[in-house]
C-alpha cells in the first residue's frame, strides 16, 4: 500500500507535493538551466515528483541557481527577471502553502499585492475611497526592492513568526541559491529574493509587512500598498 501521508526528517507528504504540481502547472511558464520542459515533467511525474518529494522529506534537496533573463521595459531599458527550474517552482509551492497560513493572517489589510482574492483593482478603489476626504495622494514606488532584500534580516523575521525549521531551512537555500547570468556566467545570491520565484511575492510582503507597514500606518491614516507601489492619502 502506497502512503501518500508518509513523511522522513521533513513534514512534507507526497500528497503536498503532487498538489504543488498541479497548482504550478496550472501557470505553467517555461523552464530553468536544467531545460526540463512541462511536456517532459507530464510524461515523467510519477518519477521526478516521487524523487523531488524523496529530497524534500529528507532534507537532502538543494535547489539549482535561478537563469537570469532580460525583459524589455515599456520605457525603455531592461527588467532582469529570474526564472527557477520547474522543480524548483513545485518545491517552493510546497512551502509557499504552508507558510501562507501562518503570514496571511498577519497582513495588514491596506496590503493588496500577490495576495490570495487580493488585486490592484481593490488598490486602488480603497486609495479612490480614501481621496474623498482628502486633497492630496502620494505615489511610491520602492526601486529594486525585489534584489536588494537582506537575506540576514529576513531569515530572521521569518523564524520569529515561524516555528518549522523545514522552512527556514529551504527558505535560506533558496535565497542563496545563485544566478546563472545572460552570458552563462554563475554569481553568488548576497541579497535579494528573484522575482520569478514562486514564494518570491509572499516573501517580499512579509519583509513588507515587518520593516515597512507597521511604520508607514503610524504616519499617514490611509495608505493602499500593491506590492512595492504605494498610495498614501
Amino acid at each position: 500500500m502506497i502512503d501518500y501521508y508518509e513523511t522522513k526528517s521533513q513534514p512534507i507528504t507526497k500528497v503536498m507535493v503532487w498538489q504543488a504540481y498541479k497548482e504550478v502547472k496550472s501557470n505553467a511558464g517555461s523552464g530553468g538551466i536544467d531545460k526540463m520542459s512541462w511536456e517532459y515533467l507530464q510524461q515523467n511525474a510519477s518519477t521526478e515528483l516521487y524523487l523531488l518529494w524523496n529530497r524534500l522529506s529528507s532534507g537532502s534537496y538543494f535547489p539549482k541557481p535561478v537563469k537570469q533573463v532580460a525583459i524589455p521595459k515599456k520605457g525603455g531599458g531592461e527588467r532582469l527577471l529570474r526564472i527557477p527550474a520547474i522543480l524548483y517552482r513545485i518545491a517552493q509551492q510546497v512551502a509557499r502553502k504552508h507558510l501562507e497560513r501562518i503570514l496571511e493572517p498577519k497582513f495588514h489589510p491596506n496590503s493588496f499585492g500577490y495576495r490570495p482574492k487580493r488585486n490592484c483593482h481593490q488598490a486602488v478603489e480603497q486609495a479612490l475611497a480614501h481621496s474623498y476626504n482628502h486633497d492630496f495622494a502620494i505615489d511610491l514606488d520602492i526601486k529594486g526592492f525585489f534584489d536588494n532584500i537582506d537575506h540576514d534580516l529576513m531569515l530572521k523575521a521569518l523564524g520569529h513568526y515561524c516555528s518549522d525549521k523545514w522552512i527556514l531551512m529551504y527558505a535560506e537555500r533558496w535565497l542563496k541559491a545563485g544566478v546563472v547570468q545572460k552570458d552563462g556566467d554563475f554569481s553568488p545570491s548576497l541579497s535579494g529574493t528573484p522575482q520569478g520565484g514562486v514564494i518570491s511575492p509572499l516573501l517580499a510582503n512579509f519583509f513588507l509587512h515587518v520593516v515597512f507597514d507597521p511604520r508607514i500606518a503610524s504616519c499617514f491614516s490611509y495608505f493602499s500598498r500593491l506590492a512595492v507601489k504605494l498610495f498614501f492619502i
